[in-house]
């Protein structure tokens, strides 16, 4: 009798777990898998506009794909730049967003407030945010962040000015000084986008068992060795997801000049038949790089027991 009772109540969650699935589902089917399904057969296509309204689509083979590579200058441009950024910010986002985790770890006074101004940026990046925002633009001119600009990059060009001075002088290429140089000349844009990763790393910081620090202590280890043999170690999972998130979340910004150049291809010369291939090539780039730095990280991750 009771292992019926308990075959009943299963068998009655699983029953609760498939009713609260279907909204999931249902909204799996209607904003991404058909978007998904039609974006891979606008890619393939030529769309032409009708005079009265409505298009047609003309198959076209490889023909889209085939521009985006060959007749399109800018877009290869486009993500050679992508491609460069990534490479410059995401590390430094990764290793800054690591550090100031550690020192938001410790107990001070004004702990939260401290807190809140590095995650506020990630809540004034939100869509309704930047929507406020680019109105209020449009009502008071833009004058203003034009002003604001140009007041910022002067000042980033006056932080970087004399590292640059020194690297030349010891005989430094030019590219690798630029490549040093390029995080202090986006210092706002990196910490504006690593405020996710800040927290995820203090959530894993926080799971880490103080009887290790205990323990590595009456040992006589130090602080250095902590940090090297129990801290980073037990945060390695952390990294593998603060990685993915900072590959995606930087080859997806607002102000990535792919994306704009994608969405401006689809909206503005709507040539949707070629800003669809350009998005599968840049989705498909994207996926390489994220597979490959999984495979690197899982390598060096430490699963606690």
């Amino acid at each position: 009798m009771k292992k019926t009772n308990n075959t009943s109540l299963k068998r009655r969650h699983d029953v609760f777990g498939l009713v609260y699935m279907i909204p999931w589902f249902i909204g799996f089917l209607l904003f991404f898998l058909y978007p998904f399904l039609h974006s891979v057969f606008l890619s393939f296509q030529k769309v032409d506009f009708l005079p009265g309204g409505g298009y047609k689509t003309i198959f076209a083979g490889l023909q889209n794909y085939t521009a985006a590579f060959t007749s399109d200058e800018k877009f290869i441009k486009n993500v050679a730049g992508s491609l460069l950024d990534m490479f410059i910010d995401v590390p430094v986002c990764l290793v800054f967003a690591f550090f100031v985790a550690v020192l938001l770890n410790q107990e001070f006074h004004g702990n939260f407030l401290a807190k809140a101004v590095f995650f506020l940026p990630v809540i004034l990046g939100t869509g309704v945010f930047l929507s406020v925002r680019e109105s209020t633009a449009e009502v008071s001119g833009m004058a203003l962040n034009s002003a604001m600009d140009e007041g910022i990059a002067a000042m980033q060009g006056l932080q970087s000015m004399n590292i640059v001075k020194i690297l030349q002088d010891i005989g430094v290429p030019a590219q690798l000084t630029d490549y040093i140089t390029g995080p202090i000349d986006r210092i706002y844009s990196i910490i504006t986008m690593s405020g996710v990763q800040i927290f995820l790393f203090l959530t894993g910081l926080k799971s880490i068992s103080p009887a290790l620090y205990e323990a590595a202590h009456v040992e006589g280890a130090s602080g250095w060795v902590s940090f090297w043999k129990i801290t980073f170690p037990m945060v390695t999972p952390v990294i593998g997801v603060n990685v993915v998130y900072s590959l995606i979340d930087n080859f997806t910004m607002s102000d990535n000049k792919t994306m704009n150049y994608i969405y401006d291809m689809a909206f503005s010369q709507f040539n949707y038949g070629l800003s669809n291939a350009m998005a599968w090539v840049y989705c498909t780039i994207l996926t390489v790089i994220v597979g490959i730095a999984v495979t690197a990280v899982n390598k060096h991750i430490v699963y606690q027991a």
